[in-house]
């Protein structure tokens, strides 16, 4: 087994969010125990040269690096970037626009050193007011949208926890929120890590299903917290924007057709025409993503392929 330099590597996307980027690491320096061998790598997907330029003064920090793409390649390709730069015994994939507020990374990695068969974990989330919010979910399913969770829960409640509570002590759940996601890297490498067809959403339901199908378990970890600055880009205002929305049913579509049968990914796309179809009256943009779904959500219409819309 190779023997690697570091027991963690904080891996950070920027995009045209440089501030956000400089608290975030500036967090972890001051929140995490330099007993812990940790790197910081930083990717930046291609932000306009004056954001670029704010990340300057990372340069020359002890174990942080700066990586720049020429094009904006998603979440999961930026991610995977930072993978190879990396070495370490476990990844931690934070957003850019977390602050930890305590030794986050000491206790995750503590607790995935005593339990072999957890690869994936995240703590307690607090949104931007400082207020507590759930920080997992379940894995999509046709049950789920149908007859929801507190259904599902009289039949399984472990796997199936109630998210108006907040846990005590560490406990499995289907996955934790993109935002963060603490994953021992060895069975992250062993199923190939983060599939970059994935340009934006759904990345955390793939890794984990995968993780979780090659027999390892998610949990969160409550005595670590962070806070996230949750972004509300996909419906500003209120509003329909119909970018994002496309975005994130191309990576719904596509996370059914790769870990389900045709049929099952079929009943999920018409699920999804009628739910969002019948919101036509409030604004004709919800007749429009209905109809983007019936056509199965062509990937060609990626904002990958359109780089002059900017994720923002």
């Amino acid at each position: 087994m190779k023997l690697r330099e570091f027991q963690v590597a904080v891996i950070l996307v920027n995009y045209n969010s440089s501030q956000y980027t400089l608290d975030c690491v500036q967090s972890i320096l001051e929140q995490t125990n330099p007993a812990l061998r940790y790197q910081v790598i930083v990717v930046d997907n291609n932000s306009r040269e004056e954001e670029f330029r704010k990340l300057d003064s990372l340069q020359g920090k002890k174990n942080v690096s700066l990586h720049k793409h020429n094009l904006n390649i998603g979440f999961s390709g930026a991610n995977m970037t930072g993978v190879q730069q990396a070495n370490a015994d476990y990844y931690y994939f934070l957003n850019n626009d977390c602050l930890l507020l305590n030794d986050c990374l000491s206790i995750l990695h503590r607790f995935m050193e005593s339990n072999s068969r957890a690869a994936n974990a995240s703590g307690e989330m607090f949104i931007g007011s400082g207020e507590y919010e759930y920080n997992f979910r379940y894995f999509p399913s046709l049950a789920l949208k149908l007859i929801g969770s507190g259904v599902l829960r009289l039949f399984n409640p472990a796997k199936y926890p109630s998210r108006h509570i907040r846990f005590k002590e560490p406990t499995p759940v289907d996955l934790v929120n993109g935002s963060s996601m603490f994953i021992r890297a060895l069975p992250f490498e062993s199923i190939g890590g983060f599939d970059t067809r994935y340009f934006l959403y759904c990345e955390e339901e793939d890794i984990a299903l995968r993780l979780h199908r090659a027999g390892y378990e998610t949990y969160i970890v409550p005595e670590a917290r962070y806070q996230h600055f949750v972004s509300k880009s996909s419906q500003p205002d209120g509003k329909v924007n119909l970018i994002f929305l496309k975005e994130f049913y191309i990576s719904l579509l596509y996370y059914f057709s790769k870990n389900y049968n045709q049929v099952y990914r079929l009943a999920i796309q018409w699920f999804y025409f009628f739910k969002i179809g019948r919101k036509f009256y409030k604004d004709w943009d919800y007749a429009r993503l209905a109809f983007f779904i019936a056509s199965g959500a062509p990937e060609k219409y990626s904002l990958r392929y359109t780089q002059k819309t900017r994720v923002e």
